[in-house]
C-alpha cells in the first residue's frame, strides 16, 4: 500500500482490498513464480534437498513489479502484467533496445545473440506460464522499455478487457417510487432488492456491456464505482422526471415550444463511457453529448455505444430525428475526441455573443444532419452537465462554460479534494450544492471520491442568458 507517497509493505500474503478475482490471480502467480524445478534422481539418494532451479527461471529475471486489473464483474477478465526493468529480449533493432553494441549488452535475458530464437523462447515460457494459470487470468503481458508481448486476448494493438453490468428500476422501500439499481450480477441485484418471500423478475435486467481498454484509466474500485453511479443514476433521474413535469429548469421559452423542446445533457471527461452508457440505457435524456480528450477512450466509448445501441450512426433516421428518443428504448450518445476547455471556450464564446432570438433559432434547427456535426453541438441548449475530471479539476474555461451556459444542474465526480474547494468557491456564483455524497475510492489510503449535485440559483433579470 502506499500512505503520504511512500511504499508500505503488508504483513500479510493476500491483498483483501482487491477483488476476489485478483486475490485469486495474487496467489497463483506467487505460487508459479517460485516453483521450483524437480531435481534428478541422483539427488534423492544423498538425504538431501537439493535446489535445482525456479521452472519459470526467465520470467523471473529482471521482473520489477507485477500489476493485476480485473474486470468489475469477476466472471470476465483478468490482466497481469510482468514489468521488467531490463528488455524481455534484444530485437534485430538497436535503436529499439536502447544498445549500440548486442554483443555487450548486459542484463537481459539473452545476452549476445538478437534472432527470434531468444524471443521464442520467451514466449514458450510465458506461455506454459499462461496456461497453467488460464483459471485465474485472461491475459498476460510482459513488458519492458520499447517491447511488450501479450498471451491471451488481443485486439490489434490494444488490449481489451470486458465487462458487464445490469440495471434495472425497482420499487423504493421508503414509498418514493422507482428507483434505479446498478449492480454486477442479476442475481446479486434480485437478492438485494427482492422482498422477503418474493423474488424479482429477471427479465427486467438491461445488461451494460463495456471494452475497456488496459492502458487507460478506468475505476479501480468497483465497490466505489457502483456507489457512484448508483447515486448517479437516481440522480438525473429525478432531474429529468422534474424536467418532464414542468418544473425547476423545465425551459422552454427563447422561440421553441416546450414540447418541441429535448432534454440533452453533455458529458465531459466521458472516458470510455463508465457513466454514460448507463445514463444511456436508462432513457432519461434526448440526447447525450460525451467529450474526451484520450484518443484510445473515445475509440473504445464509440465501441461501447455500438454493443449498447446508442451509437447514433447505427439508428435509423426516424429514431434519431424524432422529438423523443426515449421512446425507442435508448439514448443516442454523440461522442466526440477534444479537449473540455477547448470546447468549454468556444460554446461560451457563443452563449455570451449570440442574441437569443439566434439561439433560439439555432436550437429548433434540430435536424438529423446537423448532429454529426461538433459545431451544432457547441451551440445547445444542455440542462445537465455531467464532469469527472482529473485529480486537478475543472479548468477555468469549463468553470465559465458552467455558470454562462444553459446549465441548470451539475453532477460533479471529484478523486481530488483541493482542486474540489477551488472549484466550488468558483462555482458558487451561480451554483448551490444541494447534496453530495463521499465513497472511500482506495481503502486504507487518504483518497476518497466525492460525487456532488449543483443546481443553479434563479438567474438575474440582466443576466447575459
Amino acid at each position: 500500500m502506499r500512505c503520504c507517497k511512500q511504499a508500505v509493505p503488508l504483513q500479510a500474503d493476500y491483498f483483501p482490498v482487491a477483488t476476489p478475482r485478483i486475490q485469486k490471480a495474487m496467489n497463483n502467480v506467487m505460487e508459479l513464480l517460485n516453483l521450483v524445478n524437480k531435481c534428478a534422481d541422483n539427488h534423492k539418494t544423498s538425504g538431501t534437498v537439493s535446489f535445482c532451479g525456479y521452472k519459470y527461471e526467465r520470467l523471473r529475471k529482471y521482473l520489477s513489479s507485477v500489476s493485476f486489473v480485473s474486470s468489475w464483474n469477476d466472471d470476465l477478465d483478468c490482466v497481469v502484467t510482468f514489468n521488467y526493468c531490463e528488455p524481455i529480449y534484444y530485437s534485430t533493432d538497436a535503436t529499439t533496445n536502447n544498445c549500440n553494441d548486442h554483443e555487450n549488452c548486459n542484463g537481459s535475458f539473452f545476452q549476445g545473440d538478437a534472432s527470434n530464437k531468444s524471443r521464442s523462447q520467451l514466449l514458450s515460457q510465458a506461455t506454459e506460464f499462461f496456461v497453467d494459470c488460464h483459471d485465474s487470468i485472461s491475459c498476460l503481458i510482459l513488458r519492458s522499455k520499447n517491447l511488450k508481448e501479450t498471451i491471451g486476448k488481443k485486439n490489434d494493438n490494444e488490449v481489451y478487457m470486458e465487462d458487464v453490468l445490469y440495471m434495472r428500476n425497482k420499487k423504493s422501500s421508503l414509498d418514493h417510487g422507482d428507483v434505479i439499481e446498478v449492480c454486477l450480477e442479476v442475481d446479486g441485484c434480485a437478492g438485494a432488492g427482492a422482498s422477503a418471500g418474493a423474488s424479482a423478475d429477471k427479465g427486467n435486467f438491461l445488461p451494460i456491456y463495456y471494452s475497456k481498454p488496459i492502458n487507460a484509466f478506468s475505476h479501480p474500485n468497483r465497490n466505489t464505482m457502483l456507489q457512484a453511479l448508483n447515486w448517479i443514476m437516481n440522480k438525473l433521474k429525478d432531474i429529468g422526471s422534474l424536467w418532464r413535469k414542468g418544473g425547476s429548469g423545465g425551459g422552454g421559452g427563447d422561440g421553441c415550444d416546450i414540447t418541441k423542446k429535448n432534454l440533452y445533457m453533455l458529458e465531459m471527461y466521458c472516458g470510455c463511457g463508465a457513466h454514460t452508457m448507463a445514463v444511456a440505457k436508462s432513457n432519461i435524456f434526448d440526447s447525450i453529448v460525451a467529450i474526451e480528450l484520450d484518443q484510445r477512450l473515445v475509440d473504445a466509448c464509440i465501441v461501447n455505444c455500438r454493443r449498447n445501441g446508442c451509437c447514433p450512426s447505427l439508428m435509423t433516421i426516424e429514431q434519431e430525428g424524432s422529438q423523443d428518443a426515449r421512446h425507442y428504448g435508448v439514448t443516442p450518445v454523440h461522442v466526440f475526441q477534444g479537449n473540455a476547455s477547448e470546447w468549454a471556450k468556444k460554446s461560451t464564446s457563443f452563449w455570451k455573443q449570440t442574441q437569443k432570438e439566434t439561439r433560439a433559432a439555432n436550437y429548433c434547427n434540430d435536424t438529423v444532419s446537423n448532429k454529426t456535426s461538433k459545431s451544432f453541438w457547441y451551440n445547445q441548449y444542455y440542462h445537465v452537465l455531467l464532469v469527472d475530471p482529473p485529480r486537478m479539476g475543472l479548468g477555468e474555461d469549463v468553470i465559465q462554460l458552467a455558470i454562462h451556459g444553459s446549465f441548470e444542474h451539475i453532477i460533479y465526480v471529484s478523486c481530488g479534494r483541493k482542486a474540489l474547494i477551488r472549484d466550488l468557491m468558483l462555482l458558487r456564483e451561480a451554483f448551490d450544492v444541494v447534496d453530495l455524497v463521499i465513497t472511500d475510492l482506495f481503502p486504507r489510503t487518504d483518497s476518497v471520491e466525492t460525487i456532488l449535485h449543483l443546481q443553479r440559483r434563479s438567474r438575474k433579470m440582466n443576466t447575459t442568458m
